[in-house]
């Protein structure tokens, strides 16, 4: 006897995130606290820490982690979100910036004090960031987050967007008026929905780990650019037993083969080449973590939204790490259209009108285009050995360094107090 096999009526939710990284967890964050009148159900391929509501975090800082630079805005809206107070304790504020060109005479800095701020920002590891940011998620009623979900494909009708997805053996079908897609650079989702993006090989490799050096790092920042390319060198929270403000956190963007070759080094030797392309400002590097490295690239979306769908986060414009605005340019999107969400559900309006999703695309256009056309200009403008550009551009960093208002200006820009 053959048994029809019935399919399961589809789930029906609000909002559809795709993409449970740091984007996707505050974006759900964000819209538990402004509309929590909504059900947001979030999808994760990987699978997430088992991380639930009172219980200890599972993880404990080590000498390897990848981090993010936070700027003051990103600041203010995590504390916004009552979460700043339990991520502060694995953050290291930035006081100082020093840009400098390897082997050549310009140089520019940045003081907190002069500017009238605590700091331009703070490090923090991204494992402490992503299980805090988590933690909190699950406690929050209005959204259900699913890991272990491959999405499979995406069905766009007149008034709801249909996901399906597998996690393990069971079949999901998720019906929204609204999906949210924040599932990276590579993004199937923004595929699925006809968005195509303009991509700019840089032939470079960011080359990222933890080093620790013989001199305190006073939580300067250094941006170094050398003849293989921009080194980024941040301060990191002291670990038990270590020699206080020796640990820094490294992305060193080099020519794919000498990444290669960088990556297949001991550690003596890695750092001993990094002391030479660097300098002594640090002093010595007398150890290093374990080394990962990602190829770089410039990627922008044609278009963020469609009819009931929005792309966020890497899946709508994904930078070059030097200027460490990536993320930050991420959480100012967030905020925006959370904001233009609350207005709509106010008024009545459907999430997903094509309407509201453009004025939302058409507010963040400026502010996306300003930086990303300024951390293109910062790694196109270094990256060249001509001499006649060398000497131009150390010359507008002497300038700047001297220069009564640019400091301000460039200042609040990158504390993210010029935008939302």
């Amino acid at each position: 006897m053959t048994v029809d096999r019935q399919t399961a009526a589809p789930e029906q939710a609000d909002i559809v995130i795709v993409g449970g990284g740091m984007v996707g967890v505050t974006l759900g964050l964000c819209l538990a606290q402004q509309l929590p009148q909504r059900r947001v159900v979030l999808l994760e391929q990987a699978t997430l820490p088992a991380v639930q509501p009172g219980q200890p975090l599972p993880y404990a800082a080590t000498f390897d982690a990848r981090n993010t630079a936070l700027s003051r805005r990103t600041i203010q809206a995590f504390t916004d979100l009552g979460l700043w107070q339990r991520l502060q304790p694995h953050a290291t504020p930035i006081r100082h910036i020093h840009v400098s060109d390897r082997g050549h005479f310009g140089f520019a800095r940045l003081n907190a004090e002069d500017e009238q701020v605590e700091s331009f920002g703070q490090v923090i590891e991204n494992a402490w960031l992503g299980v805090v940011l988590l933690a909190a998620l699950r406690d929050c009623p209005s959204v259900s987050v699913r890991d272990g979900v491959s999405v499979t494909g995406l069905t766009r009708e007149p008034e709801r967007i249909t996901v399906r997805g597998r996690q393990g053996d069971a079949e999901l079908v998720i019906q929204a008026p609204l999906l949210i897609a924040a599932d990276g650079t590579g993004s199937p989702c923004r595929d699925w929905l006809g968005l195509g993006a303009r991509r700019h090989d840089y032939t470079q490799t960011a080359l990222v780990t933890t080093v620790a050096t013989s001199l305190p790092h006073a939580q300067v920042a250094y941006e170094r650019f050398s003849a293989q390319g921009p080194i980024a060198l941040l301060p990191l929270p002291d670990l038990p037993g270590e020699p206080v403000q020796t640990r820094r956190s490294l992305v060193w963007a080099l020519p794919p083969a000498d990444a290669e070759r960088m990556m297949a080094l001991d550690d003596a030797a890695f750092l001993q080449a990094l002391q030479t392309a660097f300098g002594g400002r640090a002093g010595r590097f007398r150890r290093v973590g374990r080394r990962q490295a990602w190829p770089l690239q410039l990627m922008v979306a044609d278009q963020q939204v469609v009819p009931r769908a929005v792309v966020l986060g890497n899946a709508a414009h994904s930078l070059h790490p030097v200027a460490g605005q990536g993320f930050n340019l991420c959480l100012r999107d967030i905020l925006v259209l959370v904001q233009e969400l609350v207005a709509a559900d106010a008024a009545g309006q459907d999430p997903g009108d094509l309407s509201l999703l453009r004025r939302y695309e058409q507010m963040r256009l400026e502010d996306q285009r300003q930086i990303i056309r300024f951390s293109d200009t910062l790694v196109r403008g270094f990256s060249t050995s001509n001499p006649l550009l060398a000497v131009l551009r150390n010359a507008g960093l002497v300038g700047f360094d001297l220069l009564p208002g640019a400091k301000p200006a460039l200042a609040r820009y990158a504390m993210g107090l010029s935008h939302v």
